[in-house]
């Protein structure tokens, strides 16, 4: 049986002096992106150095999942207000499931 889920690894870099924002917006994503039909995880996290970077998991039943997720309103939001706080585009890999639960 194949494995459709999609899972992806976000690394987020805030702007100096606009971490607080950065976070309080990806934090605003977790309750309504936990509660679509298709998401399986989703987990923000912060590096133990203390290094300026905010780290995202997301698992998704399936690719129609993650493009339904793309779709809502809370992160069509979200993508518009990113910009303004990160030195850089999101940096996102996707990945396949080699041995997972």
């Amino acid at each position: 049986m194949a494995d459709d889920r999609v899972f992806i690894f976000v690394t987020l870099t805030p702007q100096a002096g606009k971490e607080t924002g950065a976070e309080a917006l990806l934090r605003g994503m977790c309750a309504p992106s936990r509660a679509e039909e298709g998401c399986i995880l989703y987990n923000l996290y912060a590096p133990q150095d203390g290094s300026n970077a905010i780290h995202l998991f997301e698992c998704w039943r399936d690719q129609t999942a993650l493009d339904a997720h793309r779709e809502m309103p809370h992160y069509k939001n979200f993508r518009e207000q990113l910009g303004d706080l990160m030195e850089g585009p999101p940096q996102a890999r996707l990945l396949n499931a080699l041995d997972s639960a």
